[in-house]
């Protein structure tokens, strides 16, 4: 009886397909390039619309598809695109805008008095309106002008600045987090100095109505129940009607306070609303906002990792967040973001100050003095340059921490003045294999 022939790998269920074949619902396991040159953070991801896929496309011309993942997502048919090289001549029109760019170390001195002055700031507003009082529009609007001129400068500054936290006044300083992450966002997505500050100012207003709910409601140190939580999602509505009490603020702020809790596939509060019914700067601040809540202490836990608020924004990309301005946001933000707390192979803990172009799994780091180190070891380490352990291992990153679970406070190291006087560690010397 003759042999049956073998079964060969082509019955596997991952295969290597273009990305011009590729459609929403896929599931990507490979790439044809180093992960760390793509704006996806997660080795392995859905597909979930045709966003996704232009975005991969720009990237990548093959991918490994595993089709035992596949998911049935019921997104429409795939609207008409120009060629790419007309696309990509048109996103060339729309640079971000051109500053000339300070070096972290030198521009983190001036930054770090604008934040303390733009947190103030935000604290005094939300005391004013506690007691009845106009929202102060020119102070507001210089303020996020002094946050956009450093973000242009060099974004990085005033990221890690957002991080500095007093949990005394969660409320005020996420307000202020809010506006600088979401003007980084629109700096990536090519807003000019105008929308950056029109973003700004519904970023840093976005949570004014909160200054209306109860105390034992917002400040409670655990989960609220079902009728605390109605109570709680009343601070849209309490934060339009206070913006239209006020002169000068125009109707993006007003929009973005009402607006920041919908989401595109309407399972938002306080109205439901979708996708086409949302303003980008909406969807800019609700992003930020997000992130920027899931990595903060609250009375109740610890703030998270950022990679755990990427991944929270990348499973819900088309349906919750608009996919390209996720997309922007990771990249603007980096893999390691500023303020983050990360772990090197020698056991030290270190604050990432800085990413390198080209380098994205190799920052620029504060490294933190235990008691054990020699005093070099409080400086600027530069991961993209030959840096050794005692041993003569290459010194790298191994985990990221929560800075509170890790015991980094960065507002004790900002009144240390650590953040202030940041010196460069020297290049080990090193024989490269």
């Amino acid at each position: 009886m003759a042999k049956q022939p073998k079964i060969g790998f082509k019955t596997s269920h991952k295969v290597r397909m273009s990305t011009a074949s590729v459609v929403p619902g896929m599931y990507v396991c490979a790439l044809d390039r180093p992960w760390e040159e793509t704006p996806f953070l997660f080795q392995g991801f859905v597909l979930r619309s045709w966003e996704d896929v232009e975005t991969l496309q720009e990237y990548c011309k093959t991918v490994v598809i595993d089709h035992e993942k596949y998911v049935e997502l019921g997104v429409g048919p795939r609207r008409p695109q120009r060629p790419r090289s007309e696309r990509k001549e048109g996103r060339r029109k729309r640079p971000p805008p051109s500053t000339p760019r300070v070096k972290v170390e030198e521009m983190l001195p001036e930054a770090l008095e604008t934040y303390r002055a733009s947190t103030e700031l935000i604290g005094d507003i939300m005391d004013d309106v506690r007691l009845g009082r106009a929202i102060d529009t020119p102070a507001a609007k210089e303020a996020v002008s002094a946050c956009v001129d450093h973000v242009l400068k060099n974004p990085e500054a005033m990221l890690l600045l957002s991080r500095v936290r007093d949990k005394d006044a969660y409320t005020s300083q996420h307000c202020l987090s809010v506006a600088i992450l979401s003007i980084a966002l629109g700096r990536s997505l090519g807003m000019d100095t105008g929308q950056l500050n029109e973003v700004g100012l519904c970023g840093l207003l976005h949570d004014v109505g909160k200054v209306v709910i109860p105390d034992e409601v917002l400040l409670k140190p655990g989960p609220l129940t079902p009728q605390e939580m109605l109570v709680m999602q009343k601070h849209p509505v309490e934060g339009r009607n206070i913006i239209m009490s006020t002169d000068g603020l125009g109707l993006a702020a007003l929009d973005v306070a009402h607006s920041h809790h919908e989401r595109l596939n309407g399972s938002g509060y306080p109205r439901g609303l979708r996708a086409d019914q949302l303003t980008p700067y909406t969807k800019i601040v609700a992003i930020a906002d997000t992130y920027d809540a899931i990595t903060s202490d609250r009375i109740y836990n610890y703030g998270r990792a950022p990679t755990v608020a990427f991944d929270v924004l990348w499973k819900g990309v088309g349906r919750l967040w608009d996919p390209r301005m996720v997309v922007h946001f990771v990249r603007a933000l980096g893999v390691y973001s500023p303020g983050s707390v990360v772990e090197l192979n020698t056991g030290a803990l270190a604050v990432v100050v800085a990413s390198n172009p080209g380098h994205r799994l190799r920052p620029r780091l504060l490294v933190l003095p235990p008691d054990d180190l020699p005093p070099e070891a409080g400086t600027l380490l530069d991961l993209s340059k030959v840096h050794t352990d005692p041993f003569g291992e290459p010194l790298q990153i191994v985990r990221m921490h929560s800075p509170s679970k890790a015991g980094v406070d960065l507002r004790e190291l900002a009144d240390k003045g650590l953040l202030e006087n940041l010196v460069e560690l020297p290049q080990t010397a090193m024989e490269k294999g």
